[in-house]
């Protein structure tokens, strides 16, 4: 992975096992996210259907990061805000935390724009990330960080709840 800082995967033995990674604000930076989450969540031992909920939910969060969260606004508004002509913009950190119950999710970027869920009509090409965060995730939040710029956080169940019939 090109990213500007790795940690070790802890054991899951622990009560709480923490990782993360900071990501350049680049259109690579999801699929690296994507990857860092399969290989964090496959060591830690944890079912194929919470990887693949976590790995969309985090592909989703980061991507938002990237194109919304990572630069100064735009001159004027435009979905490809993602690399352009402003330069490079500020890195994005990526933390997983498994927790007993539940994996937490959370992706810090600078800006202090909060994430705000949109409804997509048929032919639009974006404005379905967080409805599809929300799909996945038991709950996702949002709030701004003490140092400046703000959090997300998607919550994942390690546990399927039975479906009674």
């Amino acid at each position: 992975m090109n990213a500007v800082a790795e940690r070790d995967v802890p054991c899951a033995d622990a009560e709480v096992a923490s990782v993360s990674i900071e990501l350049p604000p680049v259109l690579t930076a999801p699929r690296q996210a994507r990857a860092f989450t399969r290989k964090s969540l496959c060591h830690w031992g944890e079912a194929e259907e919470l990887v693949e909920a976590a790995v969309l939910v985090v592909c989703e969060l980061v991507t938002n990061s990237v194109c919304h969260g990572s630069r100064p606004p735009p001159a004027r508004h435009r979905h490809a805000a993602c690399p352009d002509e402003r330069g490079p913009g500020s890195p994005i950190t990526l933390t997983l935390e498994l927790r007993p119950d539940v994996l937490h999710a959370e992706v810090h970027d600078r800006s202090p724009e909060l994430p705000v869920p949109r409804s997509a009509g048929n032919d639009d090409d974006c404005g379905r990330g967080l409805a599809i965060v929300t799909a996945l995730a038991g709950s996702w939040t949002a709030g701004w960080a003490p140092g400046g710029g703000k959090w997300v956080r998607a919550c994942l169940p390690r546990a399927v709840a039975p479906v009674l019939g």
